[in-house]
């Protein structure tokens, strides 16, 4: 070990003895808000798709997006006919479509109860000596498949999200903030789509306005992984 690094070891080591030593949920195993308070993964040369249990499905690549939206609606919409220059126009055929393929869709209930995985991105931000952690900042993930752009959206996240690594790895990280560096994690979420209101059809807001799907998830859980360089 560097001997610069040295003090900073000391004082992370003190801090994360403080913050038990202070922390009643902490001593008792049970801390607060554990949903979305989870261990930081090093992924290394392991697949994300092992950090994903048997039961729960994967919607990480686009054409595992794609294979679950063609059971689940049978065939993308025309976005040709729903795009318009008239903006309320256009609005009004995005509701129908929406409207429609609502109610046809709850015949899919296995489908629609099935527990999900798919990916958003995050960012670590403050180091919190109260978890041993630090608090993670989300940005959605855009995949573009043969139907759209897919976006999920995550509905009911926990109030607190919150990634720790080990004593050894927090210490790098601290060190790579300190020098200015942004620190990019992967975030896993769990979870079943929203029975009322599962997918929503629109267009994106840049210049392509390209045609983009929205599933709406009910989060069940959370994980977080460091991205390999």
């Amino acid at each position: 070990m560097k001997k610069s690094q040295t003090p900073l070891l000391c004082l992370l080591s003190l801090i994360n003895l403080w913050a038990v030593l202070h922390s009643p949920d902490l001593v008792s195993g049970q801390p607060p808000m554990a949903n979305g308070v989870q261990p930081l993964i090093q992924l290394e040369r392991q697949p994300l798709h092992q950090l994903i249990p048997m039961n729960i499905r994967p919607l990480l690549l686009p054409q595992e997006q794609e294979q679950f939206l063609q059971e689940l609606e049978g065939l993308p919409p025309d976005w040709r006919t729903l795009q318009d220059l008239n903006h309320t126009e256009q609005s009004e055929r995005l509701f129908q479509l929406n409207r429609e393929r609502d109610e046809v869709r709850l015949v899919h209930k296995n489908l629609l109860q099935q527990p999900i995985a798919f990916l958003w991105a995050g960012v670590l931000r403050q180091y919190l000596p109260e978890y041993q952690g630090f608090s993670v900042a989300l940005g959605p993930e855009l995949t573009s498949t043969s139907w759209g752009i897919v976006r999920f959206k995550p509905m009911g996240l926990p109030d607190y999200l919150v990634a720790i690594p080990s004593l050894e790895s927090a210490r790098e990280l601290l060190v790579q903030q300190q020098n200015g560096k942004q620190i990019d994690i992967g975030v896993l979420f769990i979870g079943t789509l929203v029975t009322d209101e599962s997918l929503i059809y629109d267009f994106s807001h840049d210049e392509k306005k390209e045609g983009m799907i929205l599933p709406v998830v009910q989060i069940q859980g959370v994980r977080y992984f460091l991205k390999t360089p």
